[in-house]
């Protein structure tokens, strides 16, 4: 329902900014609109690959179960258990990339978007409730990392091995190996999120075990690990959409307007992923162990930038063009 009306309001707005004159031509033709269509796309196109990914993987998921001779609602309730996580991060991010749509489809439509007669202003009252039901996305958020930790408790999930693996990496000599190959450095980015993941939240559970932390009472740090995850099941989505698009000739629009979402967001995301571990574990490591651990985030942060004025205007001209929702 939040990618959806996101997507109706990305489509409001480029037919707006493409109607509205100013000083002799569209709105739309400036950067800075630009900017604003083309980041509401991105984060939209970002959550629907998410969606899609996880409603295949529930799928299949439920159709093992009623292979293996469980009944529908057995299937059913198996497949909600184990996706339990990625529903809490489709509720979380779907709803915030709608308010952040909303919000700048208002913005675009300037005064008018601010007035009862016009459905920019409904959309945008409309949508503020997404964040509080089905559990507010502050409680979604603590979910996601509680739900992680009791799996690795009973043994269903290993996060400890990974973790270890991760803290020996950091002890190693960095690699200065290119990537090589289609997406390889996109490839990397993720592989590299997952290790800052693990590093931060390792590290946090392990200050639990020595007595040292009680992460229950830590709802900043369980947030900054929370955000993280979002960040690196959004972009690992977007990757896996935007590899099997580049095998399909008939597609919406050109691979190059996939490829710069894609490129946008992980860069982007990359910022986010380093400020959120490094808040994370600023709170509760400090001296030599810190710095340790600030070397590794360094060091798992390396996607090169992004000409992201030329990327996002390459997607909001494909907008433009198409008057709406095009991808």
């Amino acid at each position: 329902m939040s990618i959806g009306g996101a997507k109706k309001v990305v489509d409001m707005a480029t037919k707006y900014a493409n109607e509205r004159l100013q000083f002799g031509q569209p709105i739309g033709s400036f950067g800075a609109i630009q900017y604003k269509l083309a980041e509401m796309a991105i984060r939209s196109f970002a959550g629907e690959s998410a969606m899609y990914r996880t409603s295949q993987l529930m799928q299949d998921k439920k159709a093992a179960a009623a292979a293996a001779g469980k009944t529908y609602g057995q299937a059913m309730l198996e497949a909600a258990e184990e996706y339990a996580i990625e529903c809490s991060i489709l509720k979380v991010f779907g709803s915030e990339v709608t308010d952040y749509c909303v919000d700048e489809n208002v913005q675009i439509h300037g005064g008018i978007g601010f007035s009862e007669e016009y459905p920019a202003a409904r959309a945008y009252r409309d949508s503020r409730i997404s964040r509080i039901y089905e559990g507010t996305n502050e409680i979604n958020r603590l979910l996601m990392v509680d739900q992680l930790f009791k799996r690795a408790m009973k043994g269903q999930l290993d996060i400890v091995g990974p973790a270890w693996a991760v803290q020996k990496e950091l002890a190693a000599m960095p690699s200065f190996d290119k990537p090589e190959g289609d997406y390889a450095e996109e490839k990397r980015a993720i592989a590299d999120f997952k290790k800052i993941i693990l590093m931060t939240a390792g590290a946090g559970a392990k200050m639990q075990m020595d007595g040292k932390l009680n992460l229950k009472e830590e709802q900043e740090v369980l947030t900054n690990v929370a955000d993280m995850f979002i960040d690196l099941f959004a972009a690992e989505s977007m990757l896996l959409r935007v590899q099997k698009l580049a095998g399909i000739h008939n597609k919406p629009q050109a691979q190059e307007v996939y490829d710069a979402m894609l490129q946008v967001f992980l860069h982007d995301a990359t910022a986010r992923i380093t400020k959120n571990a490094t808040d994370a574990l600023a709170s509760f490591a400090e001296g030599d162990l810190l710095k340790t651990f600030l070397m590794g985030v360094k060091r798992f942060t390396k996607y090169p930038p992004v000409n992201v004025k030329e990327k996002r205007r390459l997607i909001a001209g494909a907008l433009r063009e198409a008057n709406g929702w095009c991808f």
